[in-house]
């Protein structure tokens, strides 16, 4: 558990200046409906886990929430400090919140990095009131995820071996299909728990994705870099043969992306709402 958790924290502090543009714009894809999964409106107090740079927080601050979000990278603090007014160095779990201080929380792609997933739940459930949502992402690894899995795939038939030194997998994966996803949460401590299958296109120039792949992951950019040059290349090429199948005219490729959505409330009655979704009164202080 603790060496993948440094694997991850390493990998994203050496990303985090690259991150945005690239792989950070494709996952973007899925913001809208796990805002809107979130119940995310104007006053809503909302918690952001594993924010990176902070897009997905800025999204819920145009929609007009109050928005705190968190990252364990300092340097991905750093960056999104940028853009949104409050940002916390922060693991999960380990939380450093109060019990039911936040309307809801979400987190994209950020369980499938955690060391423990079920006491990363159980923390988000704690920290949201009760009614309150939990939403989080993964992606689906039942369907293909061809924006990521070409590279998987390129490699694996390249015969290139598995560099010495990475994580065999991640703790995550065993929750990486819809029902155990599902249970996951619900063995965190949320009910009324439901998961989405939600897919949509990235449309990139191949040699664009190349490199955020290389230059925005942490595990799919450690099985490239950490071979020699001459299977660098025969992985490129290998990449290059397989993203033609998804060739437009304009020279970009229209990559398929594959995510389930887990969706979860917290448990006890739910509180009276205003119009924003918010508890009525209940102005709750910052840690």
């Amino acid at each position: 558990m603790v060496e993948f958790a440094e694997f991850e924290r390493s990998g994203w502090a050496r990303r985090s200046g690259t991150y945005d543009g690239g792989f950070g714009a494709m996952t973007a894809g899925l913001h809208g409906r796990l805002l809107a999964e979130a119940g995310v409106a104007q006053g809503v107090r909302v918690l952001e886990v594993g924010c990176g740079t902070g897009r997905l927080g800025l999204a819920a601050v145009g929609l007009g929430a109050e928005v705190v979000a968190t990252d364990a990278v300092p340097e991905m603090v750093a960056e999104a400090g940028r853009v949104l007014p409050e940002v916390v160095r922060a693991e999960l779990p380990g939380l450093p919140f109060g019990a039911d201080e936040f309307d809801c929380a979400v987190g994209a792609f950020v369980i499938n990095h955690v060391p423990d997933p079920v006491a990363a739940v159980r923390d988000l459930a704690r920290v949201v009131g009760p009614g309150g949502r939990v939403v989080l992402s993964c992606w689906d690894e039942l369907t293909v995820n061809q924006a990521q899995g070409v590279f998987f795939q390129a490699v694996a038939e390249t015969g290139a071996s598995r560099p010495a030194g990475l994580p065999d997998r991640a703790p995550f994966g065993p929750y990486a299909t819809p029902e155990r996803f599902a249970g996951l949460l619900r063995t965190g401590g949320l009910a009324e728990v439901e998961v989405h299958r939600v897919g949509w296109t990235h449309r990139v120039g191949p040699d664009h994705w190349w490199r955020a792949v290389l230059t925005g992951t942490v595990l799919t950019s450690s099985l490239i870099e950490g071979q020699d040059p001459a299977t660098v290349r025969r992985i490129r090429a290998r990449y290059d043969a397989l993203t033609a199948r998804w060739a437009e005219p304009d020279g970009t490729v229209a990559l398929p992306v594959a995510a389930l959505l887990a969706v979860g409330r917290a448990v006890g009655p739910a509180a009276p709402t205003g119009a924003a979704g918010t508890r009525t009164g209940d102005r709750r202080g910052k840690n």
